[in-house]
């Protein structure tokens, strides 16, 4: 396994990702770096893409039909305030301009490890960024959705439109995003419209579960818009009993099958990874269906949701972490060929404990996974998928690194990541080129 080490002592790059304006609007001016690392084949050196003084973290991107990729992350500043950014980058990784805020009023972004914002790019190159807003409370726990569109390749963003339509303050996270070749847009989150609110203070965490915390189930609910995200169909629910702090998961086919995932609680606490399609547009969804009978017993949320991907060929696999009496704790995967119907069996993709939810992507070649693993210390790493093998062989991406995300491009998979210094943490980007 190779690894990449990052040092405090950074070194500023030039050659493989091109950092043009230095500044973020708004902000102070900021230090694009790279850190030392050691030479891996088909790695390009990390570059810091988020500002040196600012606490960064949340990242997410998305590839363009033109090539090109948007890279998302949040700034947090104090009292609970962040900032959405984003930055769009050629096909070679070199910053088209400096990164702009897409919430339109400062401060007012919420984000966490397990809801980072989501951003997908239309066959019209329009940008759509989902991200959570805070609300005011008598819990002071309370978010809403909302999806920022740019039409000028990420340079401005109008007035959000809020996707959740219930008006009274609850928690709306978790959530995912996808488009469909018809330029439908899809969301799915998590929701606590019908629930009795939890205040902060009154979360439980309970000891033998790791410090996860111990909430009541949520909903998953579902929303579209045909006409770019300037309106969203009235909310649907799809299920009951969802586990609070596991992100949701989209994707869409190319022949329009759309697919929603999310952790089924089970009677007993079991907590198992659930898929469930429509071949309508998502007007209605197929009954849910459970992917692998992992036996994952556990009093609390692991925060680790799983990720989807349909290739070319309709096939779609998830890719997830499970922990339960069936078999290894690690990281797991399985596709299914009649849509979402059944799955095959499961695939150990790596042993060991992950953190977070995991990232699948489609390549025209198979499929690629990227984790944060926590053996020895946070490492983000990367596999390609192989259903031939025990498990697939991994490459170290960077160490006392985590939160990754990643996209894949015609000429290299883009992995976006965290990584924490003596004064902040920042979202760093690496090229991880098919050899």
């Amino acid at each position: 396994m190779l690894t990449i080490n990052h040092s405090n002592k950074a070194i500023c790059l030039s050659v493989v990702l091109f950092i043009g304006l230095l500044f973020l609007s708004g902000c102070k001016r900021s230090t694009f770096q790279a850190s030392n690392t050691n030479v891996v084949p088909g790695l390009s050196q990390p570059v810091r893409v988020s500002s040196s003084d600012t606490d960064a973290a949340e990242p997410a991107i998305a590839t363009a039909p033109d090539g090109s990729f948007y890279l998302v992350w949040v700034n947090h500043g104090p009292k609970s305030q962040a900032d959405v950014m984003i930055a769009h980058f050629n096909i070679e990784g070199q910053m088209q301009a400096p990164p702009v805020r897409v919430n339109d009023q400062p401060g007012t972004a919420t984000a966490w490890r397990g809801d980072p914002p989501t951003v997908v790019i239309a066959a019209d190159q329009t940008v759509f960024v989902g991200w959570t807003k805070q609300v005011e409370s008598e819990s002071g726990h309370a978010t809403d959705i909302y999806l920022s569109s740019s039409r000028d390749f990420g340079q401005t963003f109008p007035v959000a439109v809020k996707v959740n339509d219930d008006t009274k303050p609850a928690v709306h996270g978790m959530h995912s995003l996808a488009i469909g070749k018809d330029g439908r847009i899809y969301v799915a989150w998590l929701d606590e419209r019908n629930l009795k609110p939890i205040a902060m203070k009154d979360m439980k965490m309970n000891a033998s579960t790791s410090g996860h915390h111990m909430e009541s189930n949520r909903e998953l609910f579902f929303s579209f818009s045909t006409d770019g995200g300037h309106t969203f169909a009235r909310n649907q629910r799809v299920v009951t009993n969802a586990c609070p702090c596991c992100k949701t998961a989209l994707a869409v086919s190319s022949d329009g099958h759309l697919y929603v995932s999310w952790r089924q609680v089970l009677p007993g606490d079991l907590r198992h990874i659930a898929v469930s399609s429509s071949i309508d547009q998502g007007k209605t969804f197929s009954p849910a269906v459970i992917v692998s009978d992992d036996q994952w017993v556990l009093a609390g949320c692991p925060v680790s949701g799983s990720s989807l991907s349909v290739d070319n060929n309709g096939t779609l696999s998830v890719l997830w972490f499970s922990a339960g009496k069936n078999g290894e704790t690690g990281l797991y995967w399985s596709q299914s060929k009649n849509y979402g119907a059944n799955f095959g069996s499961r695939q150990l993709v790596r042993a060991g404990l992950i953190k977070g939810t995991p990232v699948l992507l489609a390549t025209d070649d198979g499929f690629t996974g990227v984790w944060e693993g926590i053996a020895g210390g946070s490492t983000v790493l990367s596999a390609r998928l192989d259903t031939q093998a025990i498990s697939s062989d991994s490459l170290s991406i960077a160490s006392d690194a985590e939160l990754p995300a990643a996209a894949a491009t015609r000429v290299a998979i883009v992995i976006a990541y965290v990584v924490k210094d003596d004064q902040h943490q920042g979202v760093w980007v690496v090229l991880e080129r098919q050899l």
